[in-house]
């Protein structure tokens, strides 16, 4: 009686008085229950999600509500005189009151791990600051795939890329730029601006110039990157904000050793690999055809670069993110939630306050299944090494106001559009190649004094069409 409905033994046979407590209570969980699952959307449920107060107040609840189960049923089981009973028959009922009060705690102690998982993530990851107000009606924020491996000076973005969305309609937009990009540009009015007046550059090596190398720029120069974000990122998003002209808001960094436990932690991501790719120096390759791949294939497929170039690898890279928040739908992460949590706070970084989640929430749900058009500032449409800086403003902002969207008779140059879970040709999923020695992945960034150069493509091919590496389902 007491698993069906807690209090209904006492109101029988023992106090009344708990028992009417413990029932009328339990018909209110039941209510509240019923009337969230009614009434709140998963938009909401999200947002609740990221409000610590909330979620420390759902985990005491919780807690609350198993232990007084447990002692219902314990109070029922007493009343049921086991000292009455012969001894065979005490053992069975002691170990089935045992086995009760397991089965009915656990659902709340599972919900309350989940509260508690959420809550350490937004405290830890999300630090508390202001919410920064929207630039022109759009929210932008930098992404940045850290490699800071062994033989890498400093920690650099390995991957550069913007999102930029719409606060009304959640209208996304994602521009990548290379990270071999040269003097890149400060906002005027700030001291890094006028430290380099003619852009991001100075004697001696040209790769301690380039764009990724505003990061390790800032964290030995922090008295020209004063802000809350620290010197390195508030460098790097000074130099994407000079050089796009437009306002940076938050950043994300994701350290890209850890991204293969957040994609494990997904349980992978499907991706239909166009071409052969090498996978370290040991004559394995990734085939081609639709994959399932681990978080160890996906991250080569985001960073091998032999064979193929340096924008190839940004559109790449631009497909697994796509690939990524095409698996992360609310069902899949709330099964693989405690993995998740326990991936992200040990891989990512950002300046995002916890005060504005949920407004975030609401654009990341208005910003699902809407098209994506994407920029794409590689050659021939910028030249890295000698970047034309009005040309770069002038494309940004037509992606920004639409020039190029579906029924425009204007094409805006250097972008492409991607339709969310566009999935390419293939029978169905291969499987990946056999996992190998996670060394093998440091082994194969190389450093960036390569992609320095001349700023030219190696390979002027593979550049007229990097979209045609992505596509995912």
């Amino acid at each position: 009686m007491s698993v069906v409905a807690p209090g209904s033994a006492q109101l029988v046979k023992g106090n009344r008085q708990v028992g009417k407590v413990a029932l009328y209570a339990w018909g209110a969980v039941i209510a509240i229950v019923l009337l969230v699952a009614w009434r709140t959307s998963m938009n909401d449920l999200a947002k609740m999600a990221v409000r610590p107060w909330l979620l420390t107040s759902f985990q005491i609840l919780a807690f609350m509500l198993a232990l007084a189960w447990v002692l219902i049923i314990i109070d029922a089981w007493r009343l049921g005189h086991p000292p009455g009973l012969n001894r065979k028959h005490r053992l069975i009922m002691v170990a089935a009151t045992l086995v009760v009060a397991v089965l009915v705690s656990t659902p709340f102690v599972v919900a309350a791990r989940y509260a508690e998982a959420a809550h350490d993530m937004v405290v830890s990851m999300f630090p508390s600051g202001e919410v920064a107000a929207a630039s022109n009606g759009r929210l932008n924020i930098l992404l940045l795939g850290l490699d800071s491996g062994d033989g890498r000076d400093g920690t650099r973005p390995d991957s550069i890329h913007v999102v930029s969305v719409d606060v009304l309609t959640g209208e996304p937009a994602l521009i990548s730029l290379p990270r071999n990009l040269e003097k890149a540009r400060f906002p005027s009015g700030t001291p890094a601006a006028a430290e380099f007046p003619d852009g991001f550059s100075g004697d001696g090596d040209r790769s301690e110039y380039l764009l990724n190398a505003s990061w390790t720029y800032g964290e030995a120069n922090p008295e020209l990157f004063d802000g809350p974000s620290g010197p390195g990122p508030t460098a790097v998003k000074q130099a994407v904000e000079g050089t796009l002209g437009i306002k940076m808001h938050y950043y994300v960094a994701v350290d890209l050793m850890g991204f293969r436990n957040l994609v494990d932690a997904l349980g992978g991501i499907t991706i239909n690999v166009e071409e052969e790719l090498p996978i370290g120096d040991k004559g394995r390759v990734l085939e081609t055809g639709v994959q399932e791949l681990d978080g160890y294939h996906a991250l080569w497929y985001a960073r091998s670069r032999e064979s193929t170039s340096d924008y190839d690898r940004m559109a790449r890279q631009r497909c697994v993110l796509g690939a990524f928040m095409n698996e992360a739908d609310p069902r899949n992460v709330l099964v693989n939630f405690l993995e998740l949590a326990d991936a992200s706070a040990d891989m990512v970084t950002t300046d995002i306050p916890r005060e504005d989640l949920g407004n975030l929430v609401d654009l990341a749900f208005d910003a699902r299944g809407q098209e994506l058009m994407s920029l794409q500032l590689v050659p021939p449409l910028v030249v890295p090494a000698d970047p034309d800086f009005a040309l770069i403003a002038e494309q940004t902002a037509d992606l920004l106001d639409g020039v190029g969207r579906p029924n425009d008779d204007v094409s805006l140059a250097g972008t492409d559009e991607t339709q969310p879970g566009d999935a390419g040709s293939g029978s169905g999923p291969s499987p990946a190649p056999d996992q190998t020695d996670a060394d093998d992945t440091t082994a194969e960034a190389s450093d960036d004094e390569e992609s320095a150069g001349s700023g030219e493509p190696e390979d002027e091919d593979a550049l007229t069409d990097v979209s045609s590496v992505c596509s995912y389902e």
